[in-house]
């Protein structure tokens, strides 16, 4: 794959240095690539911003003190930092699998079963039994 096309599918990547947005680029690889896990990622470091948002609308953001207003903003900005590490993490890594896209596609197998000559054979079924009713046996022993 060349830088172009590298580039044309890890721009989602410029949304996590973006305030306020930086959860939405881990929402839209999460549905593009089918990751239920990057869509809780992106959740969680949007969700600071959007009580934040919520928070200072209702009350208000004081200019002095430390308030649960700020806190927030202090946890949305440590959250902006990990996504950002965290996103070009994950783009590396998706890189990898669009480069060696061959080695890790999914390839359907025929299974052979090889011949068990024992599959027949009555008393290695009859062991089967025996053994299940040997546990079962020492299982009542050791209730009563």
């Amino acid at each position: 794959m060349n830088v172009l096309e590298k580039i044309k599918r890890s721009w989602w990547v410029i949304l996590s240095f973006i305030i306020f947005l930086n959860g939405f680029g881990f929402i839209y690889i999460a549905v593009r690539e089918n990751n239920r896990n990057w869509l809780i990622e992106g959740i969680i470091y949007e969700l600071p911003w959007f009580i934040f948002l919520i928070f200072g609308g209702v009350y208000g953001i004081p200019l002095f003190g430390l308030t649960p207003a700020h806190l927030i903003f202090l946890l949305a900005l440590l959250l902006l930092f990990v996504s950002i590490v965290r996103s070009i993490w994950v783009a590396v890594k998706l890189g990898d699998v669009y480069d060696n896209e061959e080695k890790y596609t999914i390839k359907a197998t025929e299974l052979k079963r090889p011949d068990d000559p024992d599959s027949d054979n009555p008393m290695a079924q009859m062991g089967c039994c025996v053994c299940i009713i040997a546990i079962f046996i020492m299982f009542m022993i050791a209730v009563l």
